[in-house]
């Protein structure tokens, strides 16, 4: 025979006088006799909680507790290498309009004929301005100015490109197959150099024009894909098209603030960051591949010409080391972020 324990429910010998499991003393309900003894269910074990996501949260917080030693380091000398590879870019322009003036000149040219070079030299003076009134900004901040510039720079090229478009249709001059000015590539058709006055000209005037802060990021994103909306078809320029990508992404979520002030602003603003910055640093790294792999000059060139394959070699090689850095950057900002919920300290 035997009974349960009213208190366990556990089966004990009907002549126990004590439970096994929890210690019940039987001979207490001797006391109340006609109170039938009713079995009571087993009590379930309880199950213990999970530890794995703790286990993940906190593995994610200690790595990013290393990483963010690293972020002021390696966001100060990527900005650095970055705005070195815009001289050392901007430099090989100018060498190489200077070879052109200097055989158009030879060659007794036209004055229409010298416009278009003359306008990219000064477009690439621009350029060449560019970096420096953003060197000292903290983290990947771009000073106001710089912007300017480097808008006016594009809305000069455009100029420049309608003219050359001009030329070719002419038979004034024969375009290269697929030559670059700072990610934008040369066409014979017109339109291209429309479409990047017109993107040029947008991304401007909301820097002299304030139509509110949601209205102005809207037409900077705007301009931004006119004037980068040529990157495709026969010339396929794949760097060009991540760049625009990556700007575009920094507008959207420059955005974001416009309409949500939340406790999440800062963590969402440094993903967008982060996102953007890979993908930009990922396009600095197929350019400058692919400017370090450029045959070399024929033997004999001028001095002119040796210098501006030195300055395309010098900035091909600067941009895959701010690529290699700005992605270590980016996986670093993210990985504090996602830990974190905010952003780091650049």
């Amino acid at each position: 025979m035997v009974k349960y324990c009213p208190r366990c429910g556990a089966q004990v010998p009907d002549e126990a006088r004590f439970c096994p499991r929890c210690g019940f003393d039987f001979s207490t309900m001797q006391q109340n006799p006609q109170q039938p003894m009713v079995p009571q269910p087993t009590p379930q074990p309880m199950t213990p909680q999970p530890t794995y996501y703790k286990a993940q949260t906190q593995s994610l917080i200690d790595t990013a507790a290393k990483v963010s030693r690293y972020i002021p380091s390696l966001t100060k000398y990527g900005k650095i290498l970055l705005l070195l590879a815009i001289i050392f870019e901007a430099l090989t322009t100018i060498l190489v309009t200077s070879v052109l003036l200097k055989s158009l000149s030879q060659m007794g040219a036209s004055a229409g004929t010298f416009a278009p070079v003359v306008l990219l030299m000064i477009s690439a003076i621009f350029y060449l301005l560019t970096p420096i009134f953003s060197a000292f900004t903290p983290g990947i901040s771009i000073n106001k100015f710089s912007k300017f510039i480097g808008i006016f720079t594009f809305l000069l090229l455009g100029i420049t490109y309608i003219i050359i478009a001009k030329q070719s249709s002419s038979s004034y001059i024969s375009l290269p197959s697929s030559v670059t000015f700072y990610g934008v590539t040369i066409y014979t058709s017109i339109t291209p150099g429309i479409i990047i006055l017109i993107g040029a000209i947008l991304t401007l005037l909301t820097t002299f024009i304030d139509f509110g802060s949601l209205v102005n990021p809207i037409i900077q994103m705007i301009g931004i894909i006119l004037i980068y909306v040529y990157t495709y078809g026969d010339n396929f320029n794949f760097e060009s098209m991540l760049w625009g990508v990556a700007i575009a992404i920094g507008v959207i979520f420059g955005i974001i603030p416009s309409f949500y002030r939340g406790n999440q602003l800062p963590m969402i603003i440094s993903l967008g960051n982060s996102i953007a910055l890979i993908i930009f640093t990922i396009g600095m790294i197929i350019t400058g591949v692919s400017q370090v792999s450029a045959s070399s000059p024929p033997s004999g060139s001028c001095g002119l010409v040796s210098a501006s394959y030195g300055t395309f070699i010098a900035a091909g090689a600067l941009g895959i080391i701010t690529g290699v850095l700005g992605i270590l950057d980016a996986v670093f900002i993210l990985i504090y972020t996602l830990a974190y919920k905010t952003a780091p300290n650049m």
